[in-house]
């Protein structure tokens, strides 16, 4: 009797996902079988290659391949894109991968990083910017992040992990990173500290905001006068404005305007 056509598909995709741990359907012939196999593993492989390079040099051809292969055989991806694999290969080592001994305890945060260049390079949360004055003042105006932006926190410091540094130990103290794209469509990533980092995290919390408003949060925050800020705060938002990461200042709202819908806020 013939096998169920869905019955004959489970095994088929059963045996591409786990050629090793799962038998060949019958009636396909083994070289036909081993084409398809190598098919779709390869090109799942080259798709993370491309966007985790570095976790793929420090981990070496042996611990990659192994890596790989148990994400292909396990992981139920949720997209049918393949531009989306790497992000759902990160879901993998965060959510269901049992990290075996013999790999870094670094690995998942040095991906997500690695992914977040590939994240940003691709966003379109750039695509419907509200009004905005380029020129204007980001203390006394309400500040425009630019939409194409994170604030990274790792207890790795993930921006410097590569063959020759692999820390065994997380340092101290924690790592924060700003990444964006540049009007120039380059994905940057810029070391912070910690009250940088807090001080953007408000400004994403906070647009209505003046830059003033958002720096006295933050002056309460940490038990401080305001204008002990001031100074620190008004020197870092003009470089981070050349940089790129600011676009300027929220245009004032005026009865009768409708203004544009911001995305990623």
């Amino acid at each position: 009797m013939p096998m169920d056509f869905q019955q004959y598909q489970r095994e088929f995709t059963a045996h591409i996902r786990d050629p090793r741990g799962v038998r060949r359907p019958q009636g396909v012939p083994a070289r036909r079988m081993k084409v398809y196999n190598a098919l779709l593993y390869n090109n799942t492989e080259g798709f993370l290659l491309s966007c985790f390079p570095v976790c793929r040099q420090i981990l070496g051809k042996r611990r990659w391949d192994r890596l790989v292969r148990t994400f292909f055989r396990d992981h139920v991806s949720h997209t049918p894109y393949f531009r989306q694999i790497p992000e759902e290969f990160l879901k993998y080592l965060q959510d269901e991968w049992t990290q075996p001994d013999d790999y870094p305890d670094f690995l998942p945060e040095l991906a997500h990083y690695e992914w977040v260049e590939l994240a940003l390079d691709t966003s379109n949360q750039d695509a419907n910017l509200p009004a905005h004055d380029a020129a204007g003042d980001l203390l006394t105006g309400r500040p425009l992040l630019n939409p194409v932006l994170r604030v990274l926190a790792y207890r790795w410091p993930v921006h410097r992990i590569s063959p020759r540094f692999k820390p065994a130990q997380a340092p101290d103290v924690a790592t924060f990173i700003l990444a964006f794209r540049d009007a120039t469509f380059v994905v940057r990533f810029i070391e912070i500290n910690s009250a940088s980092a807090r001080l953007l995290v408000l400004f994403q919390e906070n647009p209505a905001l003046t830059g003033l408003e958002v720096i006295a949060r933050l002056a309460r925050e940490m038990a401080l006068p305001p204008d002990d800020l001031i100074g620190f705060a008004q020197g870092l938002l003009k470089d981070l404005f050349k940089a790129g990461a600011f676009l300027g200042t929220r245009a004032v709202s005026t009865p009768g305007i409708v203004q544009a819908v911001e995305l990623g806020q």
